[in-house]
């Protein structure tokens, strides 16, 4: 599973309305959504199943036109991972995401993503090893995000080398070990 972001314009009332839509790809079969609309400055919106809320606040053209415009992004699986967009979500985004399953938070802005590459100093314990196996995405990112928080690992930068030594490992590589 990869969390990715697009953005999405569609014209409504005569103005070009920008938003991003925030998704896991391929969406868990346990997830309560399967996307997530933020504004143009991150802040979460709505998620699919809720975007009829909006319709007491937002005339029903524009509501259908965002979730139409959403839709169809994930429809074509738009965008890129969120880890190269990752100023985009705010705060209540990320937060959102979290309790969705799609990542875990290290801080409230730093998130652990299935494909985060983490690096521990020597090897992966191996009770931490088998709290993380059996195909749960959301607990293998749970469980780095704890490791770093507890300073037993450091995630790494999008295309940085780890250091020399040590084990590099995603939560999605944790997961699939049965």
């Amino acid at each position: 599973m990869t969390v990715k972001i697009a953005e999405i314009t569609f014209e409504c009332e005569g103005r070009e309305e920008k938003y991003f839509v925030l998704y896991p790809s391929p969406e868990p079969p346990e997830s309560p959504a399967s996307w997530m609309i933020l504004d143009s400055d991150g802040g979460a919106v709505s998620l699919d199943g809720y975007i009829d809320d909006l319709r007491d606040e937002l005339p029903d053209e524009f509501v259908d036109a965002l979730a139409g415009a959403a839709r169809a992004a994930v429809a074509k699986d738009a965008g890129v991972p969120l880890r190269e967009r990752r100023s985009v979500p705010g705060t209540s985004a990320l937060e959102w995401a979290e309790d969705l399953g799609w990542l875990a938070l290290i801080g409230e802005d730093d998130p652990i993503l299935p494909d985060t590459p983490v690096w521990f100093p020597g090897s992966l314990p191996a009770a931490r090893r088998e709290q993380a196996a059996g195909g749960d995405i959301r607990r293998a990112m749970l469980l780095l995000a704890d490791c770093v928080r507890q300073e037993e690992a450091e995630p790494l930068l999008p295309g940085a080398p780890a250091p020399p030594g040590g084990t590099v490992v995603t939560a999605a590589e944790l997961a699939a070990v049965e």
